[in-house]
């Protein structure tokens, strides 16, 4: 054979054996070396092809870690995180899917966004005295930091409703007809919740395109109207629908808590526990900010689910299907203001590799841009076959997962202790204690540095919580009265209460 001949056929297996290589090598090349079957290709065992080390695992495990979280989003930004980074290929698969939704801090906004307010207060006969003096002089002062251009409306209630000002358009002149209007209220006698929200609803449906926000008052139990917390979490879904978040604020220790935190909840809003009257004027200056501070509204957190994902549960929010789809409505944000979403799902772990686990659409209207807002990220777990790989629980899900578990020991408690069973009560506090103390110590272990003061803030939170029920259930109820009829509870057990309900709320938040 002539030597050119050779050189070619040379040449030629060269570029065979190269082209072999190429074509079953992934984009960014293989990590531990190539499979045995490319080995086999190109005539025995390649010196690139090495065993799986620590180092290899270690990648591996920081690319599944990627693939289980996204930040994203500029006005509202979100960030998603499976509870599991890596499941175990023979566990059941179940995990968390949460969304930290924040507004942003700063910046952008060319004129605040404009507000329409319902300020909703409860003239019943018990707001008698400094009660309803201090209830005024709050109002007014959340007219008096709403901005021109914003509209606001008054409705008072006892057994009927009264609208003390209609939706009016703020200016120099209207700010002060409002103000005069507000300090005219006067007492009435008993309290129809029910019919003071229906008004006061009615009354902001009149003006659209703007940021709804409501706040109600009251300082007693629904004794007219709807009276039970089914209905009054209805009368909440009817609101979150017009997205308006109402802010229930329950003045005193005699009001009902279940009532007001099921309104709160239900809506979007929040639920404040004001034992002093005085202290009524800086919640109301509160909201009243928080509402003229907003940067996004009718925000909805859209989550589509992957291949076989079960939803076991929706934690602490209201939500609704649309085949593989669950729908969360969020309302506004303020800005800084954080919002959480958290869902238990149950991924397939049949097979090994990547489990898409949900697709996430926050959609919202942009009150910096004014223009509709959204942003978007996808979640994925990597199912292992050795257990050993599978992730612990992810210490920020955790702490939200803790917040849901402690919310509900603390309604659980106020029943227990209305029963009349103290020793209970306290009990079961006790026990929250120490689970959340052993989780806490593993999270904070565990937290990423970017993270975990936010951690340790949580959990500090909660045992904060946890120690003001116990102390405020302390002694045990009365017994019942020679009568028959329990006596009531002491000032400081109704207290207590009222801390935990607004503490329940404002955890799941």
């Amino acid at each position: 054979m002539k030597p050119t001949t050779v050189a070619f056929l040379a040449a030629a297996g060269m570029l065979l054996t190269s082209l072999t290589v190429y074509s079953v090598t992934p984009p960014g090349g293989f990590h531990g070396g190539p499979p045995t079957e490319v080995a086999d290709a190109i005539g025995g065992e390649s010196p690139l092809a090495v065993a799986t080390d620590d180092r290899d695992r270690d990648r591996d495990r920081d690319r599944g870690d990627a693939i289980s979280r996204f930040d994203v989003g500029s006005t509202l930004r979100v960030e998603g995180r499976l509870g599991h980074a890596r499941l175990a290929r023979a566990g059941r698969g179940e995990t968390f899917v949460l969304l930290e939704i924040r507004g942003a801090d700063t910046g952008g906004v060319s004129a605040p966004a404009p507000v329409n307010l319902s300020i909703l207060v409860d003239r019943s006969g018990s707001m008698k005295g400094a009660r309803l003096r201090n209830a005024i002089a709050g109002a007014a002062g959340a007219v008096d930091r709403l901005h021109e251009g914003d509209v606001v409306s008054v409705v008072t209630f006892d057994t009927t409703t009264q609208v003390v000002v209609p939706p009016t358009p703020l200016d120099p002149a209207s700010r002060d007809r409002v103000i005069g209007a507000i300090r005219g209220i006067t007492l009435g006698s008993d309290t129809c919740i029910s019919c003071g929200l229906e008004e006061a609803m009615s009354q902001l449906d009149r003006t659209t395109g703007r940021v709804n926000r409501m706040i109600l008052l009251s300082d007693g139990d629904a004794n007219r109207g709807v009276r039970d917390v089914a209905g009054f979490r209805a009368i909440g879904r009817r609101a979150q629908a017009q997205n308006l978040g109402v802010t229930t604020i329950g003045v005193d220790v005699d009001y009902n808590e279940k009532i007001m935190s099921a309104i709160a909840q239900e809506s979007n809003g929040r639920h404040f526990f004001v034992e002093n009257d005085a202290d009524l004027a800086r919640v109301f200056a509160t909201e009243a900010e928080s509402a003229t501070a907003a940067v996004a509204a009718d925000a909805e957190a859209r989550i589509d689910l992957g291949p076989d994902v079960e939803v076991v549960r929706v934690i602490d929010r209201s939500s609704r299907r649309e085949g593989r789809r669950v729908i969360v409505p969020l309302g506004a944000f303020a800005r800084g203001e954080e919002k959480t979403v958290l869902l238990q799902v149950r991924v397939p772990t049949g097979r090994e590799g990547v489990a898409p686990v949900a697709s996430v659409d926050l959609a919202y209207r942009d009150l910096r841009t004014r223009e509709p807002g959204r942003c978007s990220g996808r979640l994925s777990a990597t199912v292992t076959a050795d257990p050993r790989d599978a992730s612990d629980l992810d210490p920020v899900v955790a702490g939200r997962v803790q917040r849901s578990e402690t919310a509900s020991v603390l309604n659980e408690a106020n029943d227990l202790y209305a029963q009349g069973r103290a020793d209970e009560a306290q009990r079961r506090l006790r026990d929250r204690v120490r689970l959340l103390d052993a989780a806490g110590a593993t999270a904070r272990k565990a937290a990423p540095a970017a993270r975990s003061a936010d951690v340790a803030r949580d959990f500090d939170g909660q045992r904060a919580a946890l120690d003001q029920a116990t102390r405020g259930f302390a002694s045990p109820p009365a017994a019942a009265a020679p009568g028959g009829g329990p006596v009531e509870p002491s000032r400081v057990a109704k207290s207590a209460a009222k801390r935990n309900a607004e503490s329940a709320v404002n955890l799941g938040f």
